[in-house]
């Protein structure tokens, strides 16, 4: 291997590595998001703020051992308030109040899977009124689908 595939080399391991810091994959699980959002879709998601409308993905506060993907409703002083497009399927905000703005670093950039739903996350139909149920995780990091840790 000559010096430009040293070169090339080198900067392909950079930019793997650059990739894996700042986009991750999640596979969605539950059904709090839908219809925006189905159990088996797969998710691109990147290093960033999520502003409000957007999908975000945050430890969950009851058992930071798992991950949560919901909306961002609202971002005020009292943090990210995050809620599910499905609220009768959804523990969120309402149930565990907003969450500090420093918890949640990962926004939904696009759908990649299943190729027939591939591309934008089309946005919230509606946030309904509040509903005093709980729900389930919207999805998971299974150790087979995470890019970067």
């Amino acid at each position: 291997m000559g010096v430009r595939g040293l070169v090339r080399l080198a900067l392909a391991l950079v930019a793997l590595f650059a990739a894996r810091r700042w986009f991750d994959v999640v596979e969605v699980r539950g059904r709090s998001m839908t219809p925006a959002l189905q159990p088996g879709d797969r998710l691109l998601i990147a290093r960033g703020r999520p502003a409000a409308g957007a999908v975000a993905v945050t430890p969950d506060p009851r058992a930071p051992g798992r991950e949560l993907i919901k909306r961002v409703t609202r971002v005020d002083e009292a943090g990210i308030h995050l809620r599910g497009d499905n609220p009768r399927a959804s523990t969120d905000a309402r149930t565990f109040g907003p969450v500090p703005d420093a918890s949640v670093r990962w926004r939904a950039v696009m759908r990649y899977w299943p190729l027939s739903r591939a591309g934008r996350i089309p946005p919230a139909s509606s946030l309904l009124e509040p509903v005093v149920e709980g729900g389930e995780p919207a999805c998971a990091f299974p150790e087979a689908l995470i890019a970067g840790g």
